[in-house]
């Protein structure tokens, strides 16, 4: 699973500064904004809460930067940690990376694209919508359609437990009076979250995750669908450090 999205852009070499300056110089443009997830759980004592700022980056190459097939178009990424929620001591639940800043109808913020067909009236539309987006201050629900991959693990010391969460269905997980009630998205001028993941993995938790990996690879073969937890990467949790 990865955050990350991009739409068949290479922008040549030797434009990184004109890329990366923001002011629409020869068609290359840039915007920016934070998102924050906010996820709270009914417990058997009660609400609990997580949120994580997430750091958003958008980006447009003109149509003449294309290189054989690539580029001349736009693309996006996000930056920030996954959003964790302790709902006691020693049980957390972890919502992976997911970018909402794509161009799918499902998702928060976005309208759907037209379909005009007209390649420079597209451009302008998205255009648009990136600037509104950039001074937008707002929060809304999360519709069921663009959750986010909820996870937990039943030993915090062993990644290889790691166990998917079904959001409609958290008795499942953890028991009796566990109810997600919901998930919202703010677009924030908040500092992106840094840190927390790690404070409750600990250091080395990634580490050890790469090599149980690896050992279960060398064990089963490349033909052998891995067990969930080595189908996650440390990009699902953290990501753009």
């Amino acid at each position: 699973m990865s955050i990350r999205r991009r739409a068949a852009i290479v922008v040549p070499i030797f434009l990184p500064a004109l890329f990366l300056s923001g002011c629409g110089l020869l068609g290359f443009n840039t915007w920016h904004w934070n998102q924050k997830v906010i996820i709270v759980v009914e417990t058997p004592t009660g609400e609990r809460v997580g949120q994580s700022v997430q750091s958003v980056n958008w980006y447009e190459s003109p149509a003449w930067a294309r290189l054989g097939d690539s580029g001349g178009g736009f693309s996006n990424d996000l930056s920030g940690e996954a959003v964790v929620v302790e709902l006691a001591p020693g049980k957390y639940i972890f919502a992976l990376l997911k970018s909402f800043d794509g161009l799918a109808s499902d998702q928060v913020f976005r309208p759907p694209i037209s379909n005009s067909g007209n390649a420079a009236s597209l451009r302008q539309e998205i255009r648009a919508q990136n600037d509104h987006l950039e001074r937008l201050r707002e929060t809304r629900e999360v519709p069921r359609s663009a959750y986010p991959a909820l996870v937990t693990f039943s030993d915090l010391s062993d990644p290889a437990t790691a166990q998917k969460v079904d959001p409609v269905n958290l008795t499942a997980s953890f028991g009796s009076g566990y109810r997600l009630v919901s998930i919202k998205l703010a677009i924030t001028d908040e500092a992106k979250t840094e840190g927390t993941v790690q404070r409750v993995l600990g250091p080395r938790f990634f580490e050890e995750w790469a090599r149980k990996r690896q050992a279960a690879f060398t064990s089963n073969g490349p033909f052998k669908k891995p067990p969930f937890a080595f189908q996650l990467f440390r990009n699902d949790f953290i990501t753009g450090e």
